[in-house]
């Protein structure tokens, strides 16, 4: 029996296969419905929120407020994701509107529900199209995800809504990605040969690499993970290398968020892990985390590795220390001066490298919490001691690690802003240096009144 008054609109790509077999059953047309996620800048796979086809507004969910990300970073990962949106569904429709709404039943179908930020943002773009009924329909979802789309739709029909969640992908025995191919051929369109287009690059991708430590055969190989935001043959402002004495890692999600943050000004990072995942898990009394000495001699490794190997960006290295990879920084700022064009500690031990602190005369910025009063006081002394420029910012209301809400997106914004001068600076002296030939064989202008 058909129903032409129900329509089933599958979210592209993966909903599209849970809602074909949903349309066949119930004898009612299929389509797609693009939504996009909007993923953290560093973290893709987190969502702060979602966008949906049709020019709709975004939804934003608390993901933004917590990490503090302004609104600049915002809009520009929403319009880099309405690029994407608006080719899969001229992929999947061939330029035709979507099938008119109004007045009929529509079954919203995606693979599972997680947040629900992007089942709000199609709801909210459907409701337009006058609908007498909007359904939600998926195998599996958390129940916060639930519990957040019920007022967006007439109801919520989930099979399963597991206690502990986890990702949609766990789930599944198979959840291999779906590609535009498998979409068309489940709404009935023909691929034709040559008209297969290939997955856009994904923004914001890293790589992850090994850095040899010392001579061949030595006991560890030193892991990171490095990026930068655009073609691979795109120039950078420079490399930005974070280095983690312990405590945190490179993949905590602070790093990540920072890196991402300033992949997107323009800068390429570098994110390595100074101690082994054995040093660090065994590390109960911070031997190894406090050992400077050490995670100096590991960073000054990676650090050679990057200009030996002419990782993009190291013609101007900033080094980006937290905790006692600050200490790691600075050091090698006062052995490296040639190497090394500015450092950045947040919430560093910069105490631990005191003694290097009148060799360092490259320029530095000192990021540190208001509720972390003795580390204030050390930068402060620190910032008096260093022979270059130095700058120490007071993030309000943070304390050492910077898990307050909106405390993170300000320690970027305050690092971004940072690097942007440091790169006019450097702008600025190449200008001064050419030589005086150069502007001689520049054309005059003269002006007749």
């Amino acid at each position: 029996m058909r129903h032409p008054d129900i329509i089933v609109l599958g979210m592209a790509r993966g909903g599209v296969m849970v809602a074909a077999p949903i349309a066949r059953a119930l004898g009612a047309p299929l389509d797609a419905f693009v939504c996009r996620k909007l993923g953290v800048p560093g973290i893709p796979e987190v969502a702060f929120g979602a966008i949906a086809e049709g020019g709709a507004a975004p939804v934003f969910d608390a993901v933004c407020t917590f990490i503090g990300m302004p609104n600049s970073v915002r809009q520009s990962v929403v319009a880099r994701e309405r690029v994407e949106a608006e080719r899969r569904v001229h992929r999947y429709r061939d330029g035709h509107p979507l099938t008119d709404l109004a007045g009929r039943t529509v079954i919203l179908v995606d693979d599972g529900i997680a947040s629900g930020a992007t089942m709000k943002a199609a709801a909210l773009a459907l409701r337009d199209q006058r609908p007498a009924r909007l359904i939600a329909a998926a195998p599996v979802a958390s129940i916060d995800g639930v519990r957040y789309l019920s007022d967006s739709f007439d109801d919520v029909v989930v099979l399963a809504t597991p206690q502990s969640f986890g990702t949609v992908s766990d789930w599944y025995r198979d959840y291999t990605p779906v590609d535009d191919d498998a979409v068309r051929a489940l709404l009935g369109k023909p691929v034709r040969p040559g008209e297969a287009q290939a997955a856009p690059l994904e923004h914001d991708a890293e790589r992850r690499i090994m850095i040899p430590m010392g001579h061949a055969g030595a006991a560890w190989t030193m892991i990171g993970d490095h990026g930068h935001d655009g073609a691979p043959t795109q120039p950078t402002r420079g490399l930005v290398i974070f280095a983690h004495g312990g405590g945190s890692s490179r993949a905590s999600y602070r790093n990540r968020y920072l890196a991402g943050r300033l992949r997107m000004a323009g800068w390429a990072t570098l994110r390595v892990d100074l101690l082994s995942d054995t040093e660090r898990q065994g590390d109960t009394i911070g031997a190894f985390r406090f050992d400077i000495d050490r995670i100096t001699s590991r960073l000054l490794a990676a650090v050679s590795w990057c200009r030996r190997e002419r990782v993009p960006g190291c013609q101007r290295l900033v080094l980006y220390g937290a905790s006692t990879g600050a200490a790691a920084a600075m050091a090698i700022a006062a052995s490296h001066p040639e190497w090394v064009a500015g450092v950045i500690a947040r919430g560093g031990r910069v105490d631990l490298a005191a003694h290097t602190h009148a060799q360092v005369r490259a320029p530095a910025l000192l990021i540190v919490g208001s509720t972390d009063s003795e580390t204030l006081r050390q930068n402060r002394e620190c910032a008096a001691r260093l022979r270059g420029r130095a700058a120490v910012q007071v993030v309000r209301g943070a304390g050492h690690t910077f898990e307050e809400s909106g405390a993170l997106g300000r320690v970027g914004e305050l690092s971004v802003a940072w690097l942007e001068r440091l790169h006019r600076r450097a702008a600025v002296r190449r200008w001064i240096s050419l030589p005086a030939a150069w502007f001689s064989r520049a054309p005059r202008v003269t002006h007749r009144l």
